[in-house]
């Protein structure tokens, strides 16, 4: 038995890499026999080991980030940024050290810590750490920071420098992982650094998500009547996630002439679709403040009021796992949101993969895709069936938001009004989603990529 640990900047949340950091947890400790622990900056996971510099909004490490990745304001000279990112290093470097040692640590996990590009000190950190130890890793960057998603931008030479070198490492001992064939091309090209391509996955061994004693007011909690329509927004609430296409989706399906053709369609609260019922666009992630402007969600919402569409946000009550807020509301988590829905959309236009793709196909749900360039990559040739904005974004408007072809969200909305209307239909198109999704992205499959990782690492770490 080894003792593995993975680090990241938060753990137990319901962004992507926090998800698939407890995947590969199940792998390792119930299949193979490891201890597996987690080392992250905030303290949502019981017996996380907490180092608070590894949190984006841990004072410096915030003011690192939004002076080395967004807007360089703070400083009077780059020699100052540069001095802070060193010195943070040290302390980061020293607190691994000391939670290493004492956990008896036998092979390192970071997770986009030394990619993302968001943590600089973090990356040198590990860098210094895997040399000194003499430890093997395994290097899992779900992002890098060259990538196309606007995100982060290096606002100096020290910052592009530290980028060049350390984003991700090249040492012995080392092992990389990626999560798409971009990457894995990309990361050939700028660095030469061999890696192993691991999807995202999802378990698909357990029970199907139902309404149950705990979610079944889920749609009541939030305003929602059993006769409305639900679309899921499951994502982060981030630039890139591309919201305003599906609000302006919705919009159109809300048109007279459209929202008629949805009278009688049956919802998954088992209501009735009638002239009074409302499309309601739920957003159930965290609204997130790394590497972007901020004010996305403002701009999504004043973008809804003005096209009548109903927008919410319930991030706050929607979490990695089920529980109560200090004020005594109910927590639910991410999968009960999908059992009160009716379609998802899914309009990124930049993603490293496609984790709320997969949810949405397990819960056999219909699905509104923009096909950003991953998917065409990496999940197309697997033949899904969705509801397709196309692959071309027509510009921004004044505020920044994306758009794409009139005549795409025209087609989009008639296409959904069909499926919505021809529930046999929905269900073939569901239930063919969920093999093709359940034959290769499966928890079997993890875990005959991470036995040969395993395999390759230093000392040779075996389960059971």
């Amino acid at each position: 038995m080894a003792t593995i640990a993975f680090f990241q900047n938060r753990l137990g949340r319901t962004d992507g890499v926090s998800l698939e950091v407890d995947k590969w947890r199940v792998i390792l400790e119930q299949r193979l026999g490891h201890r597996v622990l987690y080392c992250s900056g905030n303290n949502d996971v019981p017996g996380n080991y907490v180092l608070p510099e590894l949190y984006a909004l841990h004072p410096t490490t915030w003011k690192i980030l939004r002076n080395g990745t967004v807007e360089f304001a703070d400083y009077e000279r780059e020699s100052d940024l540069e001095a802070d990112i060193y010195a943070h290093a040290d302390v980061i470097e020293e607190k691994l050290l000391r939670f290493i040692q004492e956990e008896g640590v036998d092979l390192l996990v970071p997770n986009n810590l030394c990619s993302g590009g968001y943590q600089p000190a973090a990356a040198i950190a590990f860098h210094r750490v895997i040399r000194r130890t003499g430890l093997p890793a395994i290097i899992h960057s779900h992002d890098f920071y060259f990538e196309d998603s606007g995100e982060v931008n290096a606002t100096c030479h020290t910052v592009a420098s530290i980028y060049e070198r350390y984003f991700p490492p090249k040492l012995p001992g080392v092992q990389h992982v990626v999560i798409n064939r971009i990457s894995q091309a990309e990361i050939l090209r700028r660095k030469q650094i061999e890696t192993t391509v691991v999807p995202n996955v999802f378990d698909f061994n357990q029970p199907p998500w139902r309404m149950d004693d705990y979610n079944h007011d889920f749609r009541s909690a939030f305003g929602i009547g059993d006769n409305d329509l639900l679309f899921l927004q499951a994502t982060r609430i981030l630039d890139r996630k591309g919201i305003e296409l599906a609000i302006d989706v919705v919009a159109r399906l809300n048109e007279p002439t459209v929202r008629e053709k949805l009278n009688g369609v049956v919802t998954a609260a088992g209501g009735t679709v009638g002239p009074e019922s409302r499309v309601v666009l739920l957003c159930a992630g965290i609204v997130e403040n790394i590497g972007i402007s901020g004010s996305y969600w403002e701009n999504l919402r004043a973008k809804a009021k003005r096209l009548g569409v109903d927008l919410r946000h319930v991030g706050d009550r929607v979490k990695h796992s089920r529980g109560v807020l200090a004020t005594a509301e109910r927590v639910y988590s991410l999968w009960d949101s999908y059992v009160h829905a009716d379609f998802v959309t899914y309009p990124s236009y930049w993603e490293g993969w496609g984790n709320q793709f997969v949810e949405a196909v397990f819960a056999r749900l219909p699905v509104l895709v923009f096909e950003y360039p991953v998917w065409t990559s990496d999940l197309a040739e697997v033949g899904f069936e969705v509801v397709s904005l196309g692959s071309q974004l027509e510009g921004r408007d004044a505020a920044g938001l994306v758009t794409v072809a009139d005549e795409r969200i025209a087609g989009a909305a008639e296409e959904i009004v069909a499926l919505l209307n021809d529930p046999a239909r929905r269900q073939a198109m569901a239930d063919a989603n969920y093999e093709r999704a359940r034959s290769r992205y499966s928890f079997d499959n993890l875990e005959s990529l991470i036995r040969g990782l395993l395999e390759g690492s230093r000392t040779q770490v075996h389960g059971r």
